[in-house]
C-alpha cells in the first residue's frame, strides 16, 4: 500500500498528475475509477485538477486501488510494478460473491 505519510501534503499537484497518469497507464476513465473506488466522480474530477484536496480516506481508497492494480508511485511519476500488467477490477466493481 501506498504510504500516505510519504505524500507531502502541500504538492497535491504532482499528486493530481501521478493519479492522471496512472488512470492512463490503466486505460481507467475518471468514472470507472471514481465507481471502482466507491466515491464521487465529482471528487475525483476536482483532485486531478487541483480544486480540492481529498480526504486522507479517499486518498487512502484512491492510492490502495491503484497500487492494488499494479501502478507504483515514484518521484518521476508513475509505473508498472511489472510488465506485462495482469488485469485487475477495482474492489467497488466486483460481483458480490454469496
Amino acid at each position: 500500500m501506498f504510504p500516505l505519510e510519504a505524500i507531502n501534503l502541500r504538492d497535491f499537484s504532482l499528486l493530481a498528475a501521478q493519479i492522471r497518469a496512472a488512470r492512463g497507464l490503466l486505460g481507467w476513465s475518471q468514472a470507472y475509477l471514481a465507481k471502482g473506488c466507491k466515491i464521487h466522480r465529482a471528487t475525483l474530477v476536482d483532485l486531478e485538477s487541483g480544486k480540492r484536496e481529498p480526504h486522507e480516506a479517499t486518498l487512502s481508497v484512491l492510492m490502495s486501488e491503484l497500487t492494488a492494480a499494479g501502478i507504483v508511485f515514484t518521484d518521476m511519476g508513475v509505473q508498472f510494478r511489472k510488465w506485462p500488467q495482469r488485469a485487475y477490477v477495482p474492489t467497488g466493481l466486483k460481483p458480490n460473491k454469496r
